[in-house]
């Protein structure tokens, strides 16, 4: 059977009819898990796919036609392997696809009853699962291709990898006007719950906005969490523009919106660029102790901004030296002529 191929295999499998998948815990990595799913329900088009996640990654899957069922499974331990079991179908669970590699996940697949458990090794969690693929396998490669080789175990095929595709609710326009949000607008998200070590300067997002607006007249959305709600005060304070903080305003259902009206969206690793690259929009990724081969936005319109220096990607929270010069390396007009290149990508689109 040629790469990808799934047409003549279906029947073989049609014995595969309940598939549960314990998502991601991130934003980010529950949008690098949406070609994982597109490619499930193009091999078993006749099994019914339940996706357990937090509310926090909910939206992310909530309007995918590749998802039949999605489960809240509630925060606490307790409260996961009770909504695992209590889930369960008459017949059971045929397969569990576990993504997040923490020892609680694999409890919780091996609680829900499924017949086979497939996930990475490794955080003592190997003897939960039926079916084990090496841990150290885990950042080879870009993570939503990571992801897919969980279902490669099953199948025992390769499959292309598609682009990952997130539904904005479908009210967004409505949201956006009763914010009072022109049509023209940029969003800059200077924050990452991960912590310093994936932060850009707030001054040089500063200087990289008031070139922006400049140059396109188009006005400036500074999103983020609650706790970034000073930053983004702080950067929007030193422009002499009009600006809007909405950073700790919305839920995630309502940042998708916003994300979907931006005209283009620039911010350090975290989950509104993944989320604005898989809804089509011009993105711009900043890097620093992470790195952009495992886990940079897929899109159509995408660039990731990074600097080679011999101690990067560390994957640490905070820098070990105090400086990161991952991020310090990254000139405003690096981050300026990665924006113009994406926005150029989108008008020959």
């Amino acid at each position: 059977m040629r790469k990808g191929s799934t047409a003549s295999s279906t029947t073989c499998r049609s014995g595969y009819r309940e598939l549960f998948v314990l998502a991601p815990n991130w934003l980010g990595d529950a949008v690098m898990a949406i070609p994982f799913l597109s490619v499930l329900r193009r091999t078993f088009p006749n099994a019914f796919i339940s996706v357990a996640c937090s509310r926090y990654v909910s939206e992310i899957f909530r309007r995918s036609s590749f998802v039949d069922r999605l489960i809240d499974y509630g925060k606490g331990l307790w409260t996961r392997l009770s909504v695992a079991g209590r889930s369960r179908p008459d017949g059971g669970w045929d397969i569990c696809f576990v993504f997040p590699r923490s020892f609680s996940s694999a409890l919780t697949a091996r609680m829900s009853g499924a017949r086979r458990r497939v996930g990475y090794g490794g955080e003592w969690r190997d003897f939960l699962l039926t079916d084990v693929l090496p841990g150290p396998r885990y950042r080879k490669g870009h993570l939503s291709g990571v992801y897919m080789r969980l279902l490669e175990r099953v199948t025992g095929e390769e499959a292309e990898t598609p682009l990952p595709v997130v539904v904005p609710p479908y009210h967004w326009k409505n949201f956006l006007d009763g914010e009072g949000i022109e049509s023209d607008y940029f969003i800059l998200a200077p924050g990452a719950t991960y912590g310093s070590a994936k932060v850009w300067p707030q001054e040089r997002y500063s200087a990289l906005a008031e070139r922006v607006e400049r140059e396109t007249g188009w006005r400036i959305v500074v999103i983020g969490s609650s706790g970034e709600r000073s930053i983004a005060s702080r950067i929007l304070e030193s422009l002499d523009v009009d600006g809007k903080n909405m950073a700790g305003q919305f839920s995630v259902e309502e940042m998708l919106s916003v994300l979907r009206g931006a005209r283009l969206v620039i911010g350090n690793d975290s989950g509104p660029v993944h989320i604005s690259a898989a809804m089509g929009r011009p993105t711009v990724a900043i890097f620093g102790s992470t790195s952009p081969a495992w886990t940079a936005p897929r899109g159509t319109a995408v660039v990731a901004v990074s600097i080679d220096v011999e101690c990067a990607p560390c994957f640490e929270r905070e820098c070990p030296e105090g400086q990161p010069r991952c991020l310090l390396g990254v000139e405003v007009e690096d981050v300026y002529r990665a924006a113009l290149k994406v926005i150029e990508e989108e008008c020959r689109a």
